[in-house]
């Protein structure tokens, strides 16, 4: 026991530290010799970081320092932090190359967050059937860039039914319960138009000689003073018009001359809140016991 954890401590001292700029590509071994492949895969991880949150980083080292490859992938990944605090959403994927300290290895690693979006047999045959075939073949960029290409379009994946998840469950929130509330209102109404048909037939109707007497009195002839009075009104409105008439004949005053009125000072414009821009960075996630391991020779 004691010389398995001398081991263990002294492979987790071969784990290196965190670069000083983070970027979601870091080649310690040197061996990715394609330098625009390089700025291209930085560019698509860190837009995936920036929209999902998720962190997938590329590590290669010369050196395991005897760990496991899906071990040191653990190791560096808690070390460094990779993916969100609070979701634990990042990838390790580290390479080691063919060289004179031994064959050559690649390790994944996943947070707990990406555990199912990447369960261990599908990080097998990412190893398998994308990256060691290119590795091979010394072509480490092409490797990377097959997996990387695979790995994308799973996290997008996931994120979008994390999200309808998400939109689902606060809609029933807000809804309190959905068809339950309609079901109650449709009864309230039901009750309340019953009331008023019930309420209708119980008030007696107008016996037929009542209405008849009503309808043989004589309705009351239009007082004569009504009569004057809209007279008086016709008189009144014939003046008017002859007054507007009068007043649009007569010459128009000549208009003033416009003062020219000093510019107002332009607003200020109210200071934005300054928001620090999105810069890539390891957000302090853990790692468990996910991934896989391969090597080749």
């Amino acid at each position: 026991m004691l010389l398995v954890t001398v081991a263990c401590l002294v492979g987790r001292a071969q784990v290196p530290d965190a670069p000083a700029k983070a970027s979601p590509i870091v080649d310690l071994a040197g061996i990715i010799n394609n330098d625009s492949l390089v700025t291209a895969l930085n560019t698509q991880l860190d837009t995936l970081s920036h929209q999902t949150g998720n962190q997938v980083v590329v590590v290669t080292v010369n050196d395991m320092g005897g760990l496991d490859p899906k071990e040191f992938a653990t190791e560096l990944g808690n070390k460094w932090g990779i993916g969100g605090k609070n979701l634990n959403n990042g990838l390790v994927i580290v390479i080691k190359p063919k060289n004179e300290s031994g064959s050559g290895q690649v390790g994944f690693a996943t947070g707990y967050g990406l555990e199912g979006s990447f369960p261990d047999v599908f990080c097998k045959r990412l190893q398998a059937d994308y990256m060691i075939p290119h590795f091979k073949e010394n072509d480490y960029a092409g490797g990377i860039e097959a997996a990387v290409a695979e790995i994308i379009p799973v996290i997008q994946q996931e994120y979008k039914e994390t999200q309808a998840l998400a939109g689902d469950t606060a809609a029933k929130k807000k809804g309190g319960g959905g068809g339950n509330g309609w079901f109650i209102i449709a009864i309230i109404v039901g009750v309340i138009a019953l009331f008023m048909l019930l309420r209708k037939r119980s008030k007696p109707a107008q016996p037929a000689s009542q209405a008849t007497q009503a309808a043989e009195q004589p309705q009351p002839q239009a007082k004569t003073g009504s009569s004057a009075a809209s007279a008086a009104a016709v008189a009144g409105a014939a003046a008017t018009g002859a007054a507007l008439a009068g007043a649009a004949q007569e010459p128009e005053e000549e208009p003033e001359e416009p003062v020219e009125e000093e510019e107002p000072e332009k607003p200020k414009e109210e200071e934005k809140e300054k928001t620090e821009p999105y810069k890539y960075g390891y957000g302090g996630g853990s790692f468990g016991g996910g991934g896989a391991s391969t090597s080749w020779d």
